[in-house]
C-alpha cells in the first residue's frame, strides 16, 4: 500500500489488461454490457503528472481520475523552498540577468492546470519605458472594489501594504517558478502562505499607492525579473495566449515588447499561408519562403509527395499552426497521434498534411 491507501499494482494492471478481462476475475462474474459505475471499483496504482501537486490513480473497472496529494506536499513544492521571502516584494536577490539561461520552457496549462484573467479589460498603460522611468506591468481601469483572480494556482509569497509605490500588494508564486503581481488593490482577500487555485479572488481593485486612478497593476516576473505581460495574456479577450511559453532571456528587457513580438509573428503566418495556399510543390514554397526565417526556429518541411511538417517554435499554439496552414486542429491531432490538450515542445516535427 502507497502513503494514500492505494495498491502498487503496474503487473497486475498490465496483466488485466493483455488478458482483455478486469482484474480479479471480474470479466467472468459481470458481463462486458454491465455499466462500468456497476462494476467493482478498486484503486491499483497511481501515476506521476507534470505537477507535483495532482497524480492519476487507475482502477479496476477501467476508469481514472486526478487527485490531489495533501496540502502539506502542495505546499512543499521546490518552488517555495528556496527564495521565499514574505516580507520584502524581490526574493531572487542573489540571481542576475546574466545568469539566467538564454531560454526556458515554461508550462503554463494542460488538463490539470488552468488559467483564469486576473480581470478582463483594454490594457491603457502597457509595459515598457516610461519617461525617466521604467514600467514593468500592465495597467486595466477597474472599478473599486471589483474583484481580482489569482492568474494561475500558487502560494501567496507576499501580501500587505507596500509604501515603494504599489499600494496594496499580493504576490503569487506558482509551481513553474513565474510570479504574479497584482497591486494598488483596496483590500485583501489572502494572506502570506495561503495556496490558492486559479480563479480564487485575491483582493479587490483600487488606488492605493502611487497610482492616478482605480486601475490594476499586473505583473508577470521569472527570479525577480519582469517581462510584459502580454506574452502571455490576452487582457481584453481575457485569454491565455500559449499552453507552453518559452521565455527568452532578450524578453526580460524593458525594452522587450509583446505587441512588437505578436505582430511579427501574426505577419510571418498570414504570408506562410498564402504561399502555402498558392505554391504548387516544395521547391516553390521554399524559394517563396527563403527557408527559415532569420531570427527564428521556424521551419515548415515540405516533401516531394506533397506531405508538409511544421518544426514547433515558442509560442506556437495548435490553433495558430492550423489557421497559418489553413486546415484543422483535429486534421493535425490525428495525423501526429495527438490531443488538443498535447503540450507542444520545441523543436518537435508536427505532421501537417
Amino acid at each position: 500500500m502507497t502513503a494514500y491507501g492505494f495498491m502498487n499494482g503496474k503487473s497486475l494492471l498490465l496483466s488485466c489488461l493483455l488478458a482483455g478481462c478486469f482484474c480479479q476475475g471480474t470479466a467472468q462474474r459481470y458481463p462486458r454490457e454491465l455499466p462500468i459505475e456497476k462494476l467493482p471499483r478498486q484503486a491499483l496504482d497511481t501515476l506521476k503528472t507534470n505537477d507535483a501537486g495532482k497524480f492519476i490513480v487507475l482502477y479496476s473497472n477501467n476508469t481514472w481520475e486526478y487527485i490531489y496529494k495533501t496540502a502539506e506536499q502542495v505546499l512543499n513544492h521546490s518552488q517555495y523552498a528556496q527564495h521565499w521571502d514574505t516580507t520584502q516584494i524581490f526574493a531572487y536577490k542573489d540571481i542576475k540577468y546574466q545568469d539566467l539561461p538564454e531560454q526556458v520552457e515554461l508550462p503554463l496549462v494542460d488538463s490539470i492546470n488552468r488559467f483564469h484573467a486576473p480581470i478582463v479589460g483594454r490594457v491603457y498603460s502597457k509595459y515598457g519605458p516610461r519617461r525617466r522611468s521604467n514600467h514593468n506591468g500592465s495597467d486595466i481601469p477597474l472599478k473599486v472594489g471589483e474583484p481580482i483572480y489569482a492568474t494561475f494556482e500558487g502560494k501567496v509569497r507576499y501580501a500587505r501594504y507596500n509604501t515603494g509605490g504599489y499600494g496594496y500588494l499580493v504576490i503569487l508564486r506558482h509551481p513553474n517558478g513565474l510570479e504574479t503581481w497584482y497591486a494598488h488593490l483596496s483590500r485583501l482577500n489572502v494572506k502570506v502562505n495561503d495556496y490558492v487555485r486559479e480563479g480564487h479572488i485575491i483582493g479587490f481593485g483600487g488606488n492605493t499607492g502611487r497610482s492616478r486612478g482605480p486601475h490594476l497593476h499586473y505583473e508577470i516576473r521569472y527570479k525577480d525579473q519582469a517581462f510584459d505581460p502580454e506574452f502571455l495574456i490576452d487582457f481584453e479577450n481575457g485569454l491565455l495566449r500559449y499552453q507552453v511559453f518559452a521565455l527568452e532571456r532578450s524578453f526580460l528587457n524593458i525594452h522587450s515588447r509583446a505587441s512588437e513580438v505578436l505582430e511579427e509573428e501574426d505577419e510571418e503566418y498570414i504570408t506562410t499561408g498564402l504561399l502555402l495556399a498558392n505554391a504548387d510543390d516544395s521547391t516553390a514554397i521554399r524559394a517563396a519562403m527563403g527557408g527559415t526565417k532569420s531570427g527564428t526556429n521556424r521551419e515548415v518541411t515540405v516533401s516531394s509527395s506533397n506531405i508538409v511538417y511544421h518544426t514547433v517554435k515558442s509560442g506556437d499554439m495548435l490553433g495558430k499552426i492550423a489557421i497559418r496552414y489553413g486546415v484543422s486542429i483535429d486534421q493535425i491531432c490525428r495525423l501526429n497521434g495527438i490531443t488538443r490538450n498535447t503540450i507542444l515542445r520545441i523543436g518537435r516535427k508536427l505532421r501537417i498534411k
